[in-house]
């Protein structure tokens, strides 16, 4: 393969794939294996990349791929030492051929894919953390040719980047798992310890009742009973207002995760929240503000982007808290959010000003389109109505 960098350039290039891969974090494990994918490829002028996750039974997934003719590959579930991938996790080592389909070192259920494919060299380079296998990447050319070891040394380092995404990513979900399910054990707690004593009472007073005789005493029992029965009634009803009234810290966090659900469940596009730091207390009408602006780029992706995957994190950077939807689409609509096409987008933006903020559209360079809306997390910037 030629056309390599220099060694200068190439430990750059090293320094920020892992960069980049911390940086992934933000993103839900596709979006991030289709960078990878797409990096992949250009590392050294190959034709295709693939990216494979180990799931059940050891058997690898096909999840992502770059650069690809056909969908014979797509989604292609490798058992571990078959083919060129499955043996590459099974060894846990690289492995190339200059002609897959002819190749007497691998074994061939995979070749009519292969073929339809059209290629004929191929490499596969284990993604390993922590001493766990968590997969495969692939780089395939369209030709017979040999893959030196600076070119696979490059793939080595991609490999890890990719390794390094996919347990951040990993981790990052299960941290935002956690903080949920630990208010959800609150809430519980405080209902078992408010309701249950009142609950107790009301029990033993009925069971009370029955070895009774004067009715003027079982009438003033039962009124103790109806008295105990409003209170839990009571208590009851002020814990549903508290589910469905949250204290402000998590209203953003609550709105944010219900959009994302909501855009699943209206599209059936993969839609997640990710909470990168903690929402801080924002004034009136910042939460409502960012808000807006996340639910007016949904809308935009439904409608234009044919993404396949959607993320909605928050981050707290430089005094600001800074609300990012990334889509994996077209990424077309980069630029002012204020120009002809961006009408709802433009208002939300407006919005934001009044609460001293802001928002910008990127076009992602692996593809896609990112709104970015922020605002100071203290009052002291906040701009004039």
């Amino acid at each position: 393969m030629n056309g390599a960098p220099d060694a200068g350039v190439d430990v750059v290039l090293d320094q920020l794939a892992l960069q980049h891969a911390e940086l992934l974090v933000l993103s839900e494990n596709s979006v991030a294996m289709k960078s990878i994918a797409r990096r992949i490829r250009e590392l050294g002028d190959f034709d295709m990349s693939l990216v494979g996750r180990l799931e059940a039974d050891r058997r690898m997934v096909h999840r992502s791929w770059h650069g690809t003719q056909s969908p014979a590959l797509h989604r292609l579930v490798v058992p571990e030492g078959i083919g060129l991938g499955g043996k590459s996790i099974e060894l846990r080592r690289p492995l190339w051929v200059r002609d897959y389909r002819t190749s007497d070192s691998i074994t061939h259920e995979f070749d009519d894919l292969v073929a339809q494919e059209g290629l004929r060299a191929m490499v596969a380079v284990p993604m390993i953390y922590g001493g766990n296998v968590l997969g495969a990447i692939y780089a395939g050319v369209r030709q017979e040719v040999s893959f030196g070891d600076q070119i696979v040394a490059r793939l080595e380092e991609a490999a890890k980047a990719a390794s390094v995404s996919m347990v951040s990513s990993q981790r990052a979900k299960i941290q935002t798992g956690v903080a949920v399910d630990a208010e959800r054990r609150r809430m519980a707690a405080d209902l078992h310890d408010s309701v249950s004593p009142v609950l107790f009472r009301i029990g033993a007073e009925l069971r009370s009742l029955r070895s009774m005789e004067d009715l003027s005493r079982i009438r003033d029992r039962i009124d103790e009973v109806a008295s105990q029965v409003a209170s839990v009634s009571a208590l009851l009803r002020n814990s549903l207002a508290d589910l469905s009234e949250h204290p402000p810290d998590r209203q953003l966090a609550v709105s944010l995760q219900e959009d994302c659900e909501a855009f699943q469940e209206r599209t059936g596009i993969p839609a997640s929240y990710v909470a990168l730091a903690e929402i801080p207390d924002l004034p009136p009408g910042r939460p409502e503000a960012l808000s807006s602006v996340v639910r007016e780029a949904l809308v935009n992706i439904e409608k234009h982007a044919q993404a396949s995957t959607v993320v909605v994190s928050v981050v707290v950077a430089g005094g600001q808290l800074v609300v990012a939807t990334a889509d994996d689409g077209r990424g077309r609509c980069g630029g002012d959010p204020a120009k002809p096409g961006h009408l709802g987008l433009a208002l939300s933006a407006q919005r934001m000003e009044r609460v001293g903020g802001g928002v910008s559209i990127i076009e992602n360079e692996d593809g896609g389109t990112t709104v970015r809306a922020w605002v100071p997390c203290t009052d002291e910037n906040r701009a004039d109505d």
